[in-house]
């Protein structure tokens, strides 16, 4: 946007704020869960100071200011939505203003595909992986999330429309050998509506638990070097590092080098598997044989591929490169040797750790690791064809 452009919503909440603290001195952070360009968030930033300011409020930089005022930039399918939460002592008030979408008045050119987030879930412990899964069992909600860390499975219920999850049941993930610095780790639907979870050197299925009271869940963890779900084949994990060993079952065709993350792209125009390798090089394999993937010089190390409506009916998902606070995603799609970007980047307020097929939809799950204060979070992400 313009220069100016977003004076008259900062002036407004800063209004809204003031209104909660009164004159005196705050911290302000902002945090951006829309599609407004990362570009534009210092311009915010000045609009809401320069507010704040001329109604009586410094902002302090750090965390020892009495008041905290922390502003989430959101959006829904009409328009984008401005929350500041204000912490005073044990009282949390908020305030919001509603802001037209630019987004929704012109859409990007040449790009057949738009990328949306939605927050699955929240929590200050490392998540692995988070899926919606329609577990049978007797539990109330028809769809369950099941959310994955290094040391526990968590079962919750509810979370529909909008609602807040509810934890039914928990289980310890048990492990006979030390795991890497940096786990990953995998869930997988079952069609038999349980589940199982993959990390590092362990396998945990889910089962049936039947008594007197109704059938409950239960989950068994072994220790397992079992090869990994990825798309139609599985590929073994180095339960002693943080990445694939390169062995596929059955083979993907060619030499694969150990790889972070593997896409199994099955679109209009065939099929290819692509491989963000160890080393930082992409490569696709069209059955025969691996070759580099033209235009990925800039992705980071996570791929995946999502089914669509849109353009060659599937897409691969990737992130940017390099160790910025803020991350971003792409959509391409792959056409021989080439990937072409089919969407505007999505802005991401934290880094990605995580990025897996999405159980039962044409999306992917994505975990983004938030700092200041530490927090995961779990993220739908879905493509929007651009008509």
């Amino acid at each position: 946007m313009a220069a100016g452009a977003w004076d008259v919503p900062a002036a407004e909440l800063a209004h809204q704020i003031v209104a909660l603290t009164g004159p005196g001195t705050v911290s302000l952070t902002i945090r951006n869960n829309s599609s407004v360009p990362v570009d534009d968030i210092p311009a915010i930033r000045r609009s809401l100071l320069n507010g704040l300011s001329a109604l009586g409020v410094t902002v302090r930089q750090g965390t020892d200011a009495a008041t905290t005022v922390r502003v989430t930039l959101s959006q829904s399918a009409r328009q984008d939505l401005w929350v500041a939460e204000v912490q005073q002592g044990p009282e949390l008030r908020v305030a919001m203003v509603s802001v037209p979408n630019a987004a929704l008045a012109v859409k990007p050119q040449a790009t057949p595909v738009l990328l949306r987030k939605t927050l699955l879930f929240s929590q200050s412990e490392p998540i692995l992986d988070a899926q919606a899964i329609p577990l049978n069992t007797d539990a109330p909600a028809a769809r369950s999330l099941v959310v994955l860390s290094r040391e526990e499975i968590a079962i919750y219920h509810g979370g529909e429309n909008g609602g807040a999850w509810v934890k039914d049941q928990t289980f310890e993930v048990a492990h006979g050998r030390p795991y890497p610095r940096d786990p990953r780790g995998r869930l997988q639907a079952q069609p038999d509506g349980m589940f199982k979870a993959y990390l590092p050197g362990v396998v945990c299925s889910a089962s049936q638990q039947t008594s007197v009271s109704g059938t409950r869940l239960a989950i068994d963890c072994a220790d397992s070097d079992d090869p990994w779900p990825v798309g139609a084949r599985s590929a073994f994990f180095n339960s002693s590092r943080d990445y694939f060993t390169g062995v596929m079952v059955p083979n993907s065709g060619g030499d694969a080098a150990p790889f972070y993350s593997v896409a199994e792209v099955l679109g209009k125009r065939g099929a290819a598997m692509v491989f963000s390798e160890v080393g930082g090089q992409v490569r696709v394999s069209d059955g025969s044989a691996l070759k580099p993937l033209a235009g990925s010089r800039d992705w980071g190390s996570d791929v995946v591929a999502v089914q669509s409506e849109c353009g060659a009916g599937a897409q691969l998902l990737a992130t940017a490169s390099g160790d910025a606070a803020q991350d971003s995603l792409l959509a391409y799609e792959v056409a021989g040797h080439d990937a072409v970007v089919v969407s505007q980047p999505l802005p991401l307020d934290g880094q990605v750790t995580a990025l897996w097929p999405a159980t039962g939809s044409a999306a992917a799950t994505m975990i983004l690791k938030m700092e200041q204060p530490l927090q995961y979070e779990a993220y739908r992400v879905s493509l929007v064809c651009n008509q």
